[in-house]
């Protein structure tokens, strides 16, 4: 089962994890906080994975990061999947330097709310108890 590591501080990250469940995420896809106790799994059975600020999609043994996990996710949505295409197309120091500039000054940008999540919603997340 594939299980998306996120930043449960960070109201993008998880805002993110929302959209891709209204967009179609398929239900074998299960979502983590990294600083929750899956999070803290995968940093014993993969320290390198401890040092990304990132997104992280788990597939088996296989890691993904930053805009290469973004990507991996977005074309599994069917609706969306070309999105995804269009972003593995664009060079991966272009993608993953868009990333990081986002990532490093995301709580200097717009502000926005957290997501309610409804019941269907809150079954992909592993440990988050938010109502």
């Amino acid at each position: 089962m594939p299980i998306v590591y996120y930043d449960g501080n960070c109201v993008y990250c998880y805002n993110y994890c929302i959209w891709l469940i209204q967009h179609g995420l398929p239900k074998n896809y299960e979502f983590a906080m990294l600083k929750g106790e899956a999070g803290q799994h995968l940093f014993k059975q993969h320290p390198e994975a401890k040092n990304k600020n990132s997104v992280i999609l788990q597939e088996g043994d296989r890691l993904y990061y930053e805009t290469t996990a973004v990507a991996k996710l977005i074309t599994t949505l069917s609706s969306k999947k070309w999105l995804g295409i269009l972003l593995r197309v664009m060079p991966l120091p272009i993608r993953n330097l868009g990333y990081r500039l986002f990532a490093n000054n995301r709580d200097k940008m717009w502000k926005t709310h957290w997501h309610k999540p409804n019941a269907y919603e809150k079954s992909f997340f592993i440990d988050d108890d938010r109502q």
